[in-house]
């Protein structure tokens, strides 16, 4: 039996003139040159140290090779991120945070199933999207608003409902200002609502920044290391909370001891900051390229490999293809993974596409 055909692309013409001018609307890890070399390192210079990480299993000795990565994390986290350890003393070592948001979003349809309220997911139009698809696969009903109008948002949120947001966003790849005042708005209003906090891209942000997360309808705080770090596919986050989540109870069992090594030590080489700073030069000269390339009026976002920009007045088909965020406040995000690469090592595996016939 043939295979059914893929179904074809609407926006194929508009992705060939983005891979075109080597940036992308989807926004891809980049693997960097620190990342392979110490990978590397670990391999070369640890590897008895590998081996014995799994070997003699029934000494339980692996169940607590996690902790290190979480004190790294947090000690690395730590000029940014802004909270008090002790009010969250559980955490879990996850493939990234797809994984813990997944688990989080799950557990609370459950909770409300066996508690009978009907459970509300709230989001801002245009933020990560997999916070609405994880829900709505879940039978859980999802609320998006305007961010602009973030006052009424928090007037809105009903009791024991939740908000998915990241910080920095995912709407523009900037930190979002009105975070704290949000958040504490909330409280006021709802303080059995809960705000769940994704981290995804703490640790790609070149300049100096605040997260604060004392709030106590703050519940859960999610983060990856695949944007920070260049270790998409190694699979490395985590989830800190204030209470247990049973599902991810076995995970101080099913965890790669290999991507939690190579996590410790990439924070204990660099500083939250430290590989933003290094490659903001390349992010500008990507960021010039697109301009060139595309007509675009993009700036770099705070996110070193994303690039922004408010909503034209009159959107072409590639700018409309490229907005985020509800009508009237989108902001255009571009990712510039590709193009960065291209110019950190110009030999790299992958070729210029030629360019499209006509500009869209």
């Amino acid at each position: 039996m043939n295979a059914p055909a893929a179904p074809l692309d609407p926006h194929a013409e508009l992705n060939d003139l983005l891979a075109w001018a080597g940036v992308s609307k989807t926004v891809y890890s980049y693997v960097m040159p620190e990342t392979e070399a110490m990978l590397d390192k670990i391999l070369d210079g640890e590897r008895e140290s590998v081996r014995n990480m799994y070997r003699e299993a029934w000494t339980q000795k692996q169940d607590a090779m996690h902790e290190e990565f979480f004190e790294t994390w947090k000690s690395w986290s730590a000029p940014v991120l802004r909270f008090n350890e002790a009010e969250f003393p559980w955490f879990y070592t996850t493939g990234g945070a797809s994984e813990a948001l997944r688990e989080a979003i799950y557990a609370y349809g459950l909770e409300a199933r066996k508690e009978r309220f009907e459970p509300v997911i709230h989001v801002f139009t245009g933020d990560y999207e997999g916070f609405s698809a994880y829900a709505e696969s879940a039978g859980i009903r999802v609320v998006a608003h305007s961010r602009g109008d973030w006052q009424k948002a928090a007037q809105e949120i009903g009791p024991r409902e939740q908000v998915y947001l990241s910080q920095p966003s995912a709407i523009d790849g900037n930190v979002w200002e009105d975070f704290t005042a949000f958040v504490n708005a909330l409280y006021r209003n709802q303080p059995s609502a809960s705000v769940m906090l994704d981290l995804t891209y703490v640790g790609c942000v070149a300049r100096e920044f605040r997260v604060e997360a004392f709030s106590p309808n703050i519940r859960a705080i999610f983060f990856s290391l695949s944007k920070p770090m260049g270790v998409y596919y190694h699979r490395i986050g985590g989830l800190l909370s204030r209470a247990p989540y049973p599902g991810l109870f076995g995970n101080k069992w099913f965890k790669n001891l290999l991507s939690l090594r190579l996590g410790t030590r990439m924070m204990q080489q660099y500083g939250v900051h430290e590989l933003p700073r290094h490659y903001a030069q390349m992010q500008l000269r990507a960021n010039a390229i697109a301009r060139d390339k595309l007509g675009l009026a993009v700036t770099p976002s705070d996110v070193w490999l994303l690039s922004t920009s408010d909503r034209p007045d009159n959107p072409s088909a590639l700018e409309s293809y490229l907005l985020r965020g509800a009508a009237g406040e989108e902001r255009l995000r571009l990712c510039l993974t590709p193009v960065i690469a291209k110019l950190v090592n110009p030999e790299a595996n992958g070729t210029v596409r030629a360019r499209p016939h006509e500009k869209i």
